[in-house]
């Protein structure tokens, strides 16, 4: 501030001191011999801009001044805040993402291994229910089989009692017995094979 004051005050000598010698006439001589008239009215327009510009120039220039320092340390101040808000943002952002990706890895590996399970668990139901169809199949064709059996020794039993009729109806001579056994094999050539003949 002293600094300014001096170079103004400087200033105002300069132009002081050059309309002097102007109105002196006598060309460079009059800055160098010193006038008393001149060095007082030069000290005392220097006083008096010092007083006017320290009362009413000053102040308000020294207030705008140290008013836009505070407005750009503040800036400044705001500015770093803001940055570092922007980090912690970020840093947060990225945190956030990587735990996203990590809950996607973990859903997919979950979904594989449900997938799995499923998989296997209808594998198992399949064969589960294979196996009951062919318990069931087994069972069936074991009835079939005893039902076949039974009927075709009822076919049998009537077939021999039959015979055994016809044997005591006639009396029994060779081309008799050979005759009675063709039938019967004949008989026996009818009757229904497997599980179907009864249908």
């Amino acid at each position: 501030m002293r600094r300014s004051m001096i170079l103004a005050a400087s200033g105002v000598l300069a132009g002081t001191a050059a309309l002097a010698s102007e109105g002196g006439g006598g060309g460079g001589n009059a800055l160098i011999t010193p006038q008393f008239g001149l060095i007082f009215w030069t000290a005392l327009t220097f006083v008096l801009l010092v007083l006017f510009l320290g009362r009413f120039a000053w102040k308000p220039l020294l207030g705008a001044i140290e008013e836009r320092e505070r407005t750009i340390r503040e800036g400044l101040e705001q500015a770093r805040r803001d940055r570092e808000d922007a980090a912690q943002i970020l840093e947060q952002h990225k945190s956030l993402l990587d735990q996203a990706r990590r809950e996607r890895a973990e859903a997919v590996t979950a979904g594989q291994r449900d997938a799995e399970r499923v998989k296997l668990e209808i594998l198992e139901e399949a064969r589960a229910q294979r196996e009951q169809v062919l318990r069931q199949t087994d069972a069936q064709i074991a009835a079939l089989v005893r039902q076949a059996r039974e009927e075709l020794r009822s076919v049998a039993a009537d077939l021999a009692i039959q015979a055994a009729g016809k044997l005591l109806a006639k009396s029994v001579d060779d081309a008799t017995q050979r005759k009675l056994v063709e039938d019967y094999l004949k008989d026996l050539g009818e009757l229904p094979s497997g599980p179907s003949a009864k249908a």
